[in-house]
């Protein structure tokens, strides 16, 4: 063979190679660099889903004290309504600052589902500020409110991809006055 058609196909040859080497080596710090984002961002968002939620449970169990001081529910010790429903103002400010960080990153059906929570803890509020509710009112409030929160977790898992199956079904024992035996 021509020595001038060997080294044109070595030449080829090497800059084949290395062009093969460059896409793959390319490709391969794309993927990386997606798969790393990706974990941050999950663990941004895994952030604001922990904190917002812990922000509206602060809410449902001030209503729920204050409920229970009401004797709307057979559970707890009495808190002093006033100073409650002043905490449950604190508490809405923090629930609110949390929101933002869940509209900005959060996933359209876990911010639906969140906001869902939310407007039902606002009505469970509502009950509670209104002159006397019954006990049947606030406790069917605050079932729907309860499977709110269970919505929203359903929402944030799917939107983290926690494959560990489906939340348990809610009881509603403890909503139950204790039995006399």
């Amino acid at each position: 063979m021509n020595t001038v058609v060997t080294q044109i196909l070595t030449i080829a040859g090497v800059l084949l190679g290395s062009a093969a080497t460059f896409v793959v080596t390319t490709s391969a710090e794309r993927l990386r660099w997606r798969r790393t984002q990706s974990a941050r961002w999950d663990d941004k968002r895994l952030a604001a889903y922990t904190e917002y939620s812990n922000a509206v449970k602060r809410m449902v169990r001030l209503c729920r004290r204050i409920a229970e001081t009401r004797n709307l529910l057979p559970t707890g010790r009495p808190v002093d309504v006033d100073a409650a429903f002043a905490e449950l103002g604190e508490a809405e400010t923090a629930r609110t600052l949390t929101w933002e960080t869940v509209l900005l990153l959060g996933d359209p059906a876990t911010v639906a589902s969140a906001r869902a929570w939310h407007e039902q803890v606002w009505r469970l509020e509502r009950i509670l500020r209104e002159g006397g509710p019954d006990e049947a009112t606030f406790v069917e409030a605050y079932k729907t409110t309860m499977l709110r929160r269970n919505e929203f977790y359903a929402s944030a898992r799917a939107d983290l991809g926690v494959g560990s199956g489906a939340l348990p079904e809610l009881t509603w024992s403890s909503l139950q006055p204790p039995t006399d035996q």
